[in-house]
């Protein structure tokens, strides 16, 4: 924002939920009032809702534009003919990055902790941060069909396997604090053991008959 200009709504909702987004982590979705929120921004409960009705749909707009913002760094990047193994790596790569950094890790345990007594947040975080996901990926994958790269295939399938492979065991230690942090050479190893274990499974001949000798170039 600029110094002495009174900011737009655009800008008023983005500083909402930067605020938003802090104080859910701190506190939880229980645990964060819209009166809390409120004072934090620097306004008043009226204005909060009038660009938000309720905290639920305050915390789903969290929600939305985070993972938005995941996807759409996660996907920036091309599938190429020429080199279809070093596409998917690179998004195994990113997707793992995405998944075992801090903020997605706090958002899992928040919204795996308020699920139970909130089962309507739990539903509707699944649609925008899973269901989002998967269909990004089906539909990177359905390209990746159509250029020969993946063997003919359901690429809802396809992108269940991708989702179970690449939210495996790392992100399970993330998110249980066994770790708090993953070097570089850990992070390699496992991005090219999940490529090697995907193409196995779906890339075509080449792909496959190469991850299975476990010497893809």
């Amino acid at each position: 924002m600029v110094e002495g200009r009174k900011p737009s709504p655009d800008e008023r909702r983005a500083a909402i939920l930067d605020i938003a987004r802090e104080a859910f982590l701190q506190d939880g979705y229980s645990g964060t009032s819209m009166s809390r929120i409120a004072a934090l921004v620097g306004g008043s409960k009226a204005t909060l809702y009038n660009y938000f009705p309720s905290k639920k749909e305050l915390f789903v707009a969290v929600i939305d534009r985070e993972t938005a913002g995941l996807y759409d760094r996660i996907f920036n990047v091309s599938l190429s003919a020429d080199e279809p193994r070093a596409a998917i790596t690179e998004l195994v790569r990113r997707c793992l990055d995405g998944l075992l950094s801090d903020t997605i890790v706090s958002g899992y345990r928040l919204i795996i902790a308020e699920a139970g007594r909130f089962p309507e947040i739990g539903r509707t975080a699944y649609e925008l941060a899973v269901r989002r996901g998967l269909e990004r990926i089906a539909r990177f994958f359905a390209q990746a069909i159509t250029d020969g790269a993946l063997r003919p295939c359901n690429p809802m399938d396809a992108a269940d396997t991708f989702l179970d492979l690449t939210a495996g065991n790392l992100h399970t230690q993330r998110l249980w604090n066994s770790v708090d942090a993953l070097g570089a050479e850990a992070l390699e190893t496992e991005t090219q053991r999940i490529t090697a274990v995907f193409l196995a499974a779906y890339g075509n001949d080449d792909l496959c008959r190469a991850a299975r000798k476990n010497d893809c170039p």
